[in-house]
């Protein structure tokens, strides 16, 4: 009778142990191998997401350049100034930004003192002893002044 109860706690045991492989995966043990594999499948995932989003901000931060520049553009159209002289007005403007300055208020302190910038030109009246022709009014590097000093473009 001992040994019929030994067979019964024998399959019991076996029972058991069937029982816990059924629905249920054996606890699974990696390697060192694995483990360094997985780490760095891991980290070059992350990576090149930290690549990716280096390249967003990247990009983000040249569109805003680009609608930076677009609106001085249309700031200094509306001023007045010449696409020629935008450059050096922005320039001129920038030497004259400060703590209290932005860009455009500089860039509107620098065409009041200097107004040719801005389209306003100057007038120009030839005269001699026959008495006056008329009056021209020019903006900087105007054709017609270039042409009566002798200087070409």
């Amino acid at each position: 009778m001992a040994d019929n109860m030994n067979n019964d706690t024998g399959s019991t045991q076996q029972t058991v142990q069937e029982g816990q492989g059924t629905g249920q995966e054996p606890e699974r043990l990696f390697t060192q191998e694995d483990v360094n594999r997985i780490v760095g499948e891991r980290l070059a995932r992350a990576k090149l997401d930290a690549g990716d989003a280096d390249t967003y901000r990247r990009e983000r931060d040249e569109a805003r350049k680009e609608l930076e520049d677009h609106k001085m553009g249309v700031f200094l159209k509306e001023q007045g100034v010449l696409d020629d002289y935008k450059d050096y007005v922005l320039f001129k403007a920038g030497q004259m930004v400060g703590e209290g300055t932005d860009l455009r208020q500089a860039v509107e302190e620098f065409l009041k003192k200097e107004p040719r910038w801005a389209g306003k030109g100057y007038r120009v009246s030839t005269c001699s002893e026959g008495g006056c022709s008329g009056s021209l009014r020019t903006g900087p590097g105007d054709p017609e002044i270039r042409k009566a000093m002798g200087l070409r473009g």
